[in-house]
């Protein structure tokens, strides 16, 4: 935990935040009457109208996304977070089950490549994968919604590390819960059920939070000073890793371009089901870019990025885009965000993919 104090006060040096232009608002009403709950809660308001309040109420919500769950889902819900790290090299692609996941995480790792951590609560898959070892960023983005790391393995010292800082980790287990694949080379052939995994930590006695989470973000629909211009977003974590958004109606459409691929141009990034034959392009609502400073983990000297502190963070919905602040005390919290007169910014209910980035790294938007 010192060495998050430490490099907190090294990210006040790099953290940026700019200023958007006043458009006038999309108004969005709510899908349902909501109730008064221990909650946030956030209004839009313009001139002339306004919309109907939203309160996050955790019996009726998703905590990951901020939407409404069905009440058969809600009677079934785990009530546990499980955090998957999915790798993300070529020969991993492309992957399974993510496209199931209530949130993507998509962290650096070394090379200049990604990996990500593919969050489930009220969503389930029984093929995800592949599945590969941690890294020194994970617990710190998982830690505030108690979730369990589900990993192949890590570093020599990383996961009693993890560990002592208050995460649970389960690595390899034996099928069925997890399971290698023969039409892949090892290290990229390990899947798992999600829910086998969950009897997997049910039987080893892990705590869980009850009734669930509080939201990871203040969720609502105050988009008031949001800026229309963001139909491609174009996110460059490194010279050897590219991703590009491109928006389809309401949802992103995924591309990635990486010192990988065969081409010099972008490719779609696709999902595949057990089967080998249906497949789809994976797709968000939102995309949230959290900006930190790159460090070398202590223990294991790999790259990491520093989640505590303060940085740059932009949003994108629907075409629209707000750039702001993050700013979090301790691993323990959610990221709070604000734009540029430091008035919170709300994430509309959505399923989000977030990226975790380095300051170094670049953000391009157009039409």
């Amino acid at each position: 935990m010192r060495r998050y104090a430490t490099l907190c006060l090294v990210v006040l040096l790099f953290a940026t935040c700019s200023g958007s232009t006043d458009v006038s608002p999309e108004v969005v009403e709510n899908e349902e009457p909501t109730t008064e709950s221990n909650s946030t809660t956030s209004t839009l308001a313009t001139p002339t109208e306004t919309i109907a309040e939203y309160i996050f109420d955790i019996e009726k919500m998703s905590p990951l996304t901020g939407k409404y769950i069905t009440q058969e889902e809600w009677l079934i819900r785990p009530r546990r977070v499980i955090s998957f790290k999915i790798d993300n090299n070529i020969n991993a692609r492309p992957q399974s089950g993510i496209q199931h996941a209530d949130l993507i995480y998509e962290v650096l790792v070394e090379g200049g490549m990604t990996r990500f951590l593919a969050v489930f609560l009220d969503s389930s898959s029984d093929y995800l994968g592949p599945i590969r070892s941690a890294r020194p960023t994970d617990p710190t983005i998982i830690k505030p919604f108690g979730s369990t790391l589900v990993v192949s393995g890590a570093t020599e010292g990383l996961i009693p590390s993890i560990r002592e800082l208050g995460v649970p980790v389960i690595e390899e287990q034996k099928a069925p819960s997890m399971f290698r694949i023969s039409s892949r080379k090892a290290p990229h052939n390990l899947y798992a059920d999600t829910e086998l995994i969950r009897d997997v930590i049910d039987n080893k006695g892990y705590l869980f939070i009850q009734p669930g989470p509080q939201p990871i973000f203040s969720f609502g629909y105050n988009q008031n000073n949001w800026i229309k211009k963001a139909s491609k977003i174009t996110i460059e974590y490194s010279n050897e890793t590219t991703v590009i958004w491109k928006l389809d109606k309401n949802l992103y459409n995924r591309f990635i371009l990486d010192s990988y691929s065969q081409t010099d141009d972008p490719e779609a990034h696709n999902w595949i089901k057990q089967n080998g034959f249906d497949t789809g392009i994976l797709t968000a609502e939102t995309i949230i870019v959290i900006q930190g400073v790159k460090y070398r983990d202590e223990a294991t000297t790999l790259p990491s990025i520093l989640t505590v502190g303060i940085g740059p963070v932009t949003i994108f919905n629907n075409g629209n885009m707000i750039e702001g602040t993050w700013r979090r005390t301790d691993i323990d919290d959610p990221f709070d965000l604000f734009d540029a007169n430091g008035d919170l910014i709300y994430i509309p209910p959505s399923k989000q993919w977030i990226h975790i980035m380095p300051l170094e790294g670049n953000i391009s938007v157009s039409n």
